[in-house]
């Protein structure tokens, strides 16, 4: 039996993020692997089995810099904490845990994974993206006005693109316009049939 969730996760750069993956109480964790896709050809981000973590496993970008938010997987917690994040870190990160019921034959294992979409950004303040904005209206698009006012991010760049724009546009007329008048003054004017000489 599987199950799978995903959700997505943004930090700033240089700050420790923690991947957040839980599963219920009742089960015994019989194995536990985060791994990233683009990576596990080269290790795992964390590896934990027959109740030990295994460093030697690991990719080496990650030695040093995660670990378990609760070693002892109290609660079935067994979230990451991934420390000083760099734009390496960027990607999709699964949490994926073999349990066992106690109750149940030791052979029948649960496979559970969690996906979290990391994005790591070298923004300085929190932005909440036009998605997240609109998820948190009443459905019909109403929002309260603290939302709809937008980030500050949204309110720099979207006037800075439109000044661009312009810009280049006025740019673009200026260069055609003259090259047009200077075309205009270098035409050879050709001589009509009715100047020819005989």
């Amino acid at each position: 039996m599987s199950s799978a969730l995903q959700h997505d996760v943004q930090a700033k750069l240089g700050v420790d993020v923690t991947l957040q993956c839980e599963i219920s109480t009742d089960e015994i964790i019989s194995v536990l692997k985060w791994s990233r896709a683009d990576l596990n050809t080269d290790g795992y981000v964390y590896f934990y089995r027959n109740k030990r973590s295994y460093e030697n496993y690991q990719h080496p970008s990650f030695h040093g810099r995660v670990k378990l938010k609760d070693p002892e997987m109290k609660d079935g917690d067994v979230s990451l904490i991934l420390k000083n994040v760099t734009f390496n870190d960027t990607g999709m990160y699964e949490c994926h845990i073999a349990v066992r019921n106690p109750e149940r034959s030791k052979r029948v294992h649960t496979e559970i994974s969690h996906f979290i979409n990391l994005t790591v950004t070298a923004e300085t303040h929190d932005i909440l993206s036009e998605k997240q904005i609109m998820e948190k209206g009443d459905g019909h698009g109403n929002m309260d006005d603290a939302e709809r006012v937008g980030s500050p991010t949204l309110q720099v760049v979207v006037p800075v693109v439109v000044v661009v724009v312009v810009a280049l546009v006025a740019v673009g007329f200026g260069v055609h316009r003259q090259t047009r008048q200077h075309k205009k003054q270098h035409l050879v004017k050709l001589p009509s049939e009715d100047s020819a000489v005989v």
